[in-house]
């Protein structure tokens, strides 16, 4: 397990036990952790020097902005990554995914399973977990909770990330075999007629872990630049009618009201209310390119943990 991460998760249990004054039980249901995981992280804290009469905080922590997030919005964690490149979009995808490994490897425990979404960050997070030294884990399932879009060889490729997740935990994978995203609704019932595609995203959306990224309608991005999913045209009357981000190529307004449109209707996928479902969904994404769809995000109530840059961070609570 990453050294920061599991440092990071001993402060916030700590933090919990001692100065919140919640149980193990508590803390365990709060942070997705069992009781025993939770009483060995306050014991290795106390080994390690973290708890002493008072709680010494990780260097290069963001605790009391976290906290803020945290009761502001009603999430169960937040965690704040400090960017080194505000402006540079593709340095904060990087850094943020591997911040969201670091806390998968951190929460994760054999027998679960995981669901994920699709595109660069989620590609980030994966790519990073293999340079991270890991615990044994057995029994690990990954479910791709979005069908294909675009060029099946494209690493950002649902299914290719379920599979080299997968791989990375020696697990078992479970693809959905449908694009993500149907040319027409006839097509669409079609897909969802199939007995496979009903059931992976049926598990999926019984999955213990959601790996979401949050997405927004610019021309620069994933769904634009493949070239073969999605026109700026659709993206654009999306705009039109409110969108500023999705999640799962579910979109959302400011406010994180689910926002209708016949681009909705064609799509292969977990759902809002499937989301909501997962036990603990983490979201995943800032930089300056998708503040706001971070923002309608939270508000939304898509997720129980944050991901987030340090900048993002204070636009979020700046706004409230």
């Amino acid at each position: 397990m990453d050294v920061v991460a599991e440092q990071r998760l001993m402060v916030k249990t700590a933090r919990l036990y001692y100065e919140k004054g919640l149980n193990q039980s508590q803390i365990g249901s709060k942070l997705g952790l069992s009781r025993q995981r939770v009483q060995r992280l306050l014991s290795k804290a106390r080994k390690e020097g973290i708890v002493h009469i008072l709680i010494n905080p990780v260097s290069d922590t963001c605790d009391e902005v976290e906290e803020k997030l945290e009761n502001v919005f009603g999430l169960r964690q937040a965690v704040i990554v400090e960017t080194s490149d505000y402006e540079d979009q593709a340095m904060v995808t990087r850094e943020l995914g591997a911040a969201a490994a670091s806390y998968l490897l951190s929460m994760i425990q054999s027998g679960q399973s995981i669901t994920i979404s699709w595109g660069e960050t989620i590609r980030e997070m994966v790519n990073a977990c293999f340079h991270i030294t890991k615990s044994k884990f057995e029994d690990i399932e990954v479910f791709q909770g979005l069908g294909g879009l675009g060029d099946p060889n494209n690493e950002v490729h649902a299914t290719e990330l379920t599979r080299r997740l997968s791989s990375f935990f020696s697990g078992r994978g479970h693809i959905l075999s449908a694009p993500g995203l149907a040319g027409t609704q006839e097509a669409w019932r079609a897909f969802m007629s199939d007995p496979f595609v009903v059931s992976t995203l049926g598990k999926a959306a019984q999955a213990d872990i959601a790996l979401m990224s949050i997405g927004a309608p610019r021309k620069n991005s994933v769904l634009i630049s493949e070239g073969s999913i999605v026109d700026w045209r659709e993206l654009a009357n999306l705009k039109k009618l409110g969108a500023v981000g999705d999640v799962n190529l579910r979109y959302f307004d400011r406010d994180g009201n689910p926002v209708q449109s016949e681009l909705n209707s064609r799509v292969i996928g977990l759902d809002f209310q499937d989301i909501r479902s997962i036990k603990t969904v983490i979201g995943v994404a800032g930089g300056h390119q998708k503040v706001k769809a971070v923002c309608g995000a939270v508000r939304g109530n898509f997720m129980d943990v944050l991901i987030t840059d340090d900048v993002t961070a204070g636009i979020l609570l700046s706004e409230v």
